[in-house]
């Protein structure tokens, strides 16, 4: 009870100090769909195109001055890719050192903690454009997978996606850039439209996969957000 009170306490006290300051904070929501691909430096993992998913996610701006803040909060990101890899898992079942492909469908649930800085300029009267970049921390909570592969006579495909979260890391670092507008509806609300690209900088396989298969995976995405600051 007192933990409740205590968080609703500096909620509340971070809502009535926005805007009270020239150079002070913004809290807001927004959400949107992504455009989401996989990507590899290795000759053992192929994209196979572009899938869409979705995203949502709490922002907080702190201005450090009228023109430059210091943005984070926190993003809950659905995503979904397509993506063959060989995987030499399977070899013992047919040929020792087979390149076994299988195509995959996977759909990741992560959080992800962003920490970024933010340019804004005024364009002209309650518009303003800017440009984010920085980094962001990934929590990874669970991927789903559905698996297809064919070697000669046998082929098999899942019937289900199947959870597959140890297959994949924990914690994932990127890089993140942004561009989007606002516009200011009035003293205390500000809307906003912003295009986000996201890239991982690691591996998204766990050191065993990448060892047992040399496969190498990083997910990508596009988001378009909207959202609101206050």
């Amino acid at each position: 009870m007192r933990k409740t009170l205590l968080i609703i306490s500096l909620v509340t006290f971070v809502a009535l100090n926005v805007n009270a300051q020239p150079n002070g904070a913004s809290i807001g929501v927004k959400a949107g769909p992504t455009i989401d691909w996989a990507s590899s430096g290795s000759a053992a993992v192929k994209s196979e195109g572009l899938r869409i998913g979705y995203g949502v996610g709490l922002v907080y701006d702190y201005y450090l001055s009228d023109h430059f803040a210091v943005s984070s909060g926190v993003n809950l990101n659905f995503l979904r890719m397509k993506y063959s890899f060989i995987d030499r898992r399977r070899s013992d079942d047919f040929l020792e050192e087979a390149n076994i492909w299988v195509n995959r469908r996977m759909k990741a649930t992560n959080i992800e903690i962003p920490l970024k800085g933010k340019v804004k300029v005024e364009v002209f009267d309650s518009f303003a454009a800017y440009v984010e970049a920085g980094g962001g921390l990934s929590f990874n909570c669970k991927d789903f997978v559905k698996d297809e592969y064919s070697f000669y006579w046998v082929s098999a495909e899942s019937q289900n996606f199947v959870d597959c979260s140890n297959q994949y890391r924990v914690m994932q670092l990127s890089m993140i850039f942004g561009l989007g507008a606002e516009y200011e509806i009035n003293q205390k609300l500000t809307a906003f439209a912003q295009l986000t690209f996201d890239h991982a900088f690691s591996n998204t396989f766990i050191n065993s996969i990448e060892k047992q298969t040399g496969s190498i995976l990083r997910n990508n995405f596009i988001g378009i957000e909207v959202g609101v600051l206050y």
